[in-house]
């Protein structure tokens, strides 16, 4: 499943494991292993991790 922002997109291969947020930056663990996103605001971090529990299901 892909998220879309800023005309970059963010492919996560759910189920997510664990989320860790840190201002900007969220780190995520997926069945591929290990990422983390670094987002300009801390608004778009936080609609990234909504994003990620909405669909963690």
């Amino acid at each position: 499943m892909s998220y879309k922002i800023n005309g970059h997109e963010i492919t996560v291969n759910f189920p997510v494991d664990s989320i860790s947020v840190n201002k900007t930056s969220i780190a995520f663990t997926d069945r591929q292993g290990k990422n983390r996103q670094t987002f300009s605001k801390r608004t778009e971090a936080l609609n990234f991790m909504k994003w990620l529990l909405s669909s963690n299901k």
